[in-house]
């Protein structure tokens, strides 16, 4: 049965540097830092591509909210692969890109699952990274092998493309919504810039009226003084 695998994972500090990701090189063997793809990804995608899309693209993109779920880009950054990104509470932003041909739900379980543990290391993020693509090709052999029900290569991919439908309708909700608290967000720093320039502008103008009336004070002291020199010369 095919072994399905992610094709890049970053995990972005809050101060927008890398800390680790891993990546598959030609014999689909999982590594630390940066490196080739898959031997089924396009001969000019490189490493520095997907690190520069990362922080260019999906970074910017990112909204971070306590508890936020995994959203996936509505353009398509690179044809023939998807992109995926969540946060966690410590703010790290952690990305993922996979074939279009793999089952959506494995980089939405690989980001839940690793934004949760410890990925401190290049090692430990690897360990992580191939426990939780290993346990979910493992669920689909004992669903593929079940002896209580006769499942075929077939029926099986039926289910998955169904699964891929009702996770990209949600994907699709969860982007609209992560746009919809960008935009809110904004409006928010609008509106409290807007106040906090109306309150400098008030303080100028009372300022301004401050100055008028002293110097209207001045002159009429001053006036009054020399017509008083006046009639008594």
């Amino acid at each position: 049965m095919k072994k399905y695998n992610v094709t890049y994972v970053e995990i972005v500090n809050k101060d927008k540097s890398t800390t680790r990701c891993q990546w598959f090189n030609e014999n689909g063997r999982r590594e630390a830092g940066y490196g080739s793809l898959s031997n089924t990804a396009q001969k000019d995608i490189t490493k520095d591509t997907l690190h520069d899309l990362v922080h260019s693209v999906v970074i910017p993109k990112v909204v971070r909210l306590k508890g936020n779920k995994v959203t996936k880009t509505t353009v398509s950054l690179i044809d023939g692969y998807d992109c995926y990104y969540t946060t966690n509470d410590d703010g790290q932003t952690l990305v993922c890109f996979t074939s279009t041909d793999i089952p959506k739900i494995l980089p939405l379980r690989t980001l839940t699952q690793l934004k949760g543990l410890n990925n401190d290391d290049d090692s430990s993020l690897k360990h992580n990274l191939e426990t939780v693509i290993d346990d979910f090709h493992q669920e689909l052999l004992s669903y593929h092998d079940s002896s209580t029900s006769e499942v075929t290569e077939q029926d099986l991919q039926t289910i998955l493309n169904v699964m891929n439908d009702n996770i990209d309708k949600f994907l699709q909700r969860q982007e609209r919504i992560s746009l919809l608290v960008d935009q809110t967000s904004q409006l928010n720093q609008s509106s409290f810039n807007f106040q906090r320039k109306a309150v400098k502008i008030r303080r100028k103008m009372w300022w301004n009226n401050v100055k008028f009336w002293s110097i209207c004070g001045i002159v009429t002291v001053v006036s009054l003084f020399l017509l008083w020199v006046i009639l008594h010369l």
